[in-house]
């Protein structure tokens, strides 16, 4: 059974993907790394809005396509690439997506007009007879 594509929009671009994690030197001599207040908060925050849209799951392998509104509350440009990350960690917090290593394939860009959407994310499954 071929299941239907799941669209989740988010009200808040993700942090860069350079300021999720800080690093630090442990009592042991050496480095050590954990999540930043910030990424926390956000991930955390988005999965809930993820959940409370209830909008299914993909048990399996899956594509996903992520369009971001360019220029976001900001003029500094961002790397386009930094976004995908904090998006796939979130999605699978919110059980969307078992994990984000089932990943088949992974495109995003910046759009001009989302809607009010900091982000809208497509994920599909992914079938072998759909890929190439």
């Amino acid at each position: 059974m071929v299941r239907a594509a799941i669209v989740v929009k988010l009200s808040e671009m993700p942090p860069s993907t350079n300021s999720l994690r800080k690093h630090f030197v442990r009592q042991d001599g050496k480095m050590g790394s954990a999540k930043t207040e910030s990424y926390a908060a956000w991930r955390e925050a988005t999965a809930w809005e993820i959940k409370n849209a209830r909008l299914g799951t993909i048990d399996g392998p899956y594509r996903l396509s992520i369009a971001a509104q360019r220029n976001w509350r900001s003029k500094r440009a961002r790397d386009i690439d930094n976004i995908i990350k904090p998006i796939s960690d979130a999605l699978v917090a919110a059980g969307i997506i078992r994990d984000d290593s089932l990943a088949e394939r992974v495109s995003a860009k910046w759009a001009d007009d989302l809607g009010g959407a900091a982000v809208v994310a497509l994920l599909c499954p992914a079938h072998e007879d759909l890929a190439a």
